[in-house]
């Protein structure tokens, strides 16, 4: 590879963002030298303040236990992975020389309004001047996290940046910034050969290392015959520390000389192919100016230059404009996940990666701890829908993605915007991340939204149906409210109705009572009786009951029945009306016959029912002197037993119930009231006046 192109670019101190001026107080120069400083980022400690895009803050190096580099660390070595025959970096505690102990260290990141170029300013201060300076400041694309035990999370990416700054204090010694990236390609061999002297932009100096910027002799500060896009520089003398910062010489919140030092670099003039984006910084101190120098002193820090925010919507049905989330709907709603990811980064740049969208049946509490990491274990979850991502970023950089695979940034457009969940009643949540497949583009945090799912009331409508529920087809007719004769064999339906499209499932329990509201002696429980049924409308039907035997001495007896629905997953129990039915006697009838001594006829209505067909019980006779059944009765014969003779039923009067008529030549009139009184089944009936005439002839008197 040759040289890269000199760049005709506004030197970096020079773009009215940032004072690189040789100390960390608000100057307020003249442009174009003006723009934020340190003291205005780091604001008092609230680390907010300025106008960069992104702010490590004042970030410090822990003095007790001191983090160091483990021996032999260097920066051709991978993050995490080995890689060439070289291991991976390491760390451990210790201590360090003072002239390579970090104090502090910071890094902001800046948009050119003129060009849209990045700028980054970046800078540290150390414990001690006694001695030469070698610094480098990384920024990785990847995240970098220091891991418990003494490893590193994350790895290299090329085009990663590394800034190496140089200040030694022998006599004419001249600072020196350069500007390398990382490049897995550079490994010794062919074109990609390592260059150890007097190399150019452009060539490999060293495994995994080219050069961007920056010979030998081409000094650091900017304005003094140094590159445009990059510069750094130190204090000439004591200057002042807007946040805490003690020397090893006892200086308090001073900076001896050269222990401060900053720089900037124009990250898009210099590396034009790289998309800007980066994750990760850190800063270290080196044991020399050598590109393969071992390692010292580090502070690492999260450096979001391109981030990732999502949000998200719950929506229902054909609304995809309000967010129903934290609210409660009805069982059977159907709903649909809406992320919106919004992403920092340089326009044009092509993100990639995956949405995945888990649903539970639980709160976000129940998933996300303080710090909104997920719960481990999480538990199992009921659906899950990862959606593929492929964005071009441009204007607002939100990208919007829902469960059904519909997004606005790709071919998902096309698809229907449908409902993915019909959520059982109690809890419910999504949760849902962005994981990035782009360099420079980080992952999202967990972001978990929930609402709550109410249990239906379905309706519980009965009728009472005579007859047997085995006769298939029987008639559909209520017959609640009415009466039926003694008896009637009689069953009832319960009809659950629900909505939204679900069904009732679950059963109906029948409770039969012995008056007309419910609430007298059970009579009968014909329990658990599944529904089925379709669409929301569900039935379920009782065991039969016969209402053989109900009536004692009344005519007539009440009966009623309630029906309890006992609820599923998504309906909440219920019951139905009381309903109230009359059980009647059956009418009998009557025939007498008078010789001398009456007898009375009974007979049933004509039914076979079982225990039900043949009237039982008494007649009573009631005997006149009368031709009407009108006046004094001769004789009152009670609780005459009914007998069967030749398949008929009679009560019929004794022979000491005979009436004697003895007035000659006259007409004597006898007359009968019978009365049939009844049994658990028949009615109570009187037979009509029943009048019998005797004559006898005179007196006959012998000659």
């Amino acid at each position: 590879m040759g040289s890269l192109p000199a760049l005709s670019v506004e030197p970096v101190d020079r773009l009215g963002l940032f004072e690189l001026d040789g100390n960390a107080v608000q100057d307020n120069l003249d442009p174009p030298f003006d723009g934020d400083d340190w003291e205005t980022l780091y604001n008092n400690g609230q680390n907010n303040g300025g106008s960069p895009g992104v702010f490590t803050g004042i970030n410090p190096d822990p003095a007790s236990p001191h983090v160091i580099f483990s021996g032999g660390v260097k920066d051709i070595q991978d993050v995490s992975t080995e890689q060439k025959g070289t291991k991976a970096w390491s760390w451990t505690t210790g201590s360090v020389p003072d002239k390579s102990d970090i104090t502090n260290a910071y890094a902001a990141s800046y948009t050119d309004g003129e060009t849209g170029d990045r700028i980054i300013y970046f800078g540290a201060d150390r414990i001690s001047n006694n001695g030469d300076t070698f610094m480098g400041f990384w920024f990785f694309q990847d995240e970098v996290k220091r891991i418990d035990g003494g490893t590193f999370s994350g790895n290299h990416r090329d085009d990663d940046v590394l800034v190496l700054v140089n200040f030694p204090q022998a006599n004419n010694a001249v600072p020196l910034i350069q500007v390398v990236k990382w490049d897995s390609s550079c490994d010794g061999k062919g074109a990609n050969k390592i260059v150890q002297n007097n190399p150019v932009n452009g060539d490999c100096v060293a495994n995994n290392l080219r050069l961007v910027a920056g010979t030998s002799g081409a000094g650091a500060i900017c304005g003094n015959g140094g590159i445009p896009e990059a510069c750094a520089i130190t204090n000439p003398g004591t200057i002042a520390s807007p946040w805490p910062y003690t020397s090893k010489d006892g200086f308090v919140n001073q900076f001896p000389y050269e222990t401060f030092f900053e720089g900037g670099i124009n990250i898009t003039a210099l590396l034009p192919e790289s998309d800007g984006c980066f994750a990760s910084f850190l800063a270290e101190t080196r044991a020399s100016s050598s590109f393969t120098a071992d390692l010292k002193d580090f502070v690492l820090d999260e450096f979001p230059v391109c981030a990732t925010d999502i949000t998200t919507e719950i929506h229902s049905g054909n609304n995809h404009d309000d967010d129903i989330q934290n609210t409660a709907i009805d069982a059977g709603t159907g709903i649909h996940d809406l992320a919106l990811i919004t992403f920092s980064g340089p326009s044009g740049l092509n993100v990639l990666g995956t949405v995945t969208f888990d649903t539970f049946a639980a709160t976000c509490s129940e998933l996300l701890d303080g710090q909104g990491d997920p719960i481990v274990p999480l538990p199992d979850s009921l659906d899950t829908y990862v959606i593929n991502v492929d964005y071009d970023l441009a204007g607002d950089n939100t990208l919007m993605v829902e469960t059904n695979g519909w997004t606005n940034g790709n071919t998902g457009g096309a698809l229907p915007r449908v409902d993915t969940d019909f959520p059982a009643p109690g809890p419910f949540a999504y949760l849902v991340r962005f994981e990035s497949a782009t360099s420079g583009i980080p992952d999202s945090d967990y972001h978990c939204e929930q609402l709550n799912v109410n249990q239906l009331t379905p309706s519980v409508v009965t009728r009472i149906h005579e007859g047997s529920v085995s006769v298939v087809g029987h008639a559909d007719v209520d017959i609640q409210g009415g009466t039926v004769l003694v008896g009637t064999t009689i069953h009832d339906l319960a009809e659950v109705t629900g909505a939204s499209g679900l069904l009732p499932t679950g059963t109906v329990s029948f409770v039969f009572y012995d008056n007309l509201t419910c609430d007298g002696n059970v009579l009968a429980t014909h329990g658990n009786k599944a529904l089925s049924g379709a669409g929301v409308v569900a039935t379920a039907e009782s065991n039969d009951f016969s209402t053989v035997g109900y009536l004692s001495n009344a005519d007539t007896r009440g009966l009623s029945i309630k029906a309890s629905y006992g609820g599923d997953t998504n309906y909440a129990p219920a019951m139905a009306a009381c309903e109230p039915l009359t059980v009647s006697k059956r009418s009998p009838s009557i025939e007498t016959h008078v010789i001398l001594l009456d007898r009375a006829k009974v007979e049933g209505d004509g039914n076979s029912i079982a225990g039900v067909g043949d009237p039982g019980g008494v007649v009573d006779f009631v005997i006149y002197n009368s031709n009407n059944c009108t006046g004094t009765p001769l004789r009152t014969v009670n609780n005459v037993p009914l007998a069967a003779v030749n398949g008929d039923l009679f009560a019929r009067l004794a022979a000491s119930d005979e009436v004697i008529v003895s007035a000659p030549n006259t007409t004597s009139y006898v007359s009968y009231k019978a009365t049939y009184k009844g049994d658990n089944n028949y009615k109570s009936v009187e037979h009509a006046c029943e009048v019998v005439a005797v004559t006898l002839p005179a007196k006959t008197t012998a000659n």
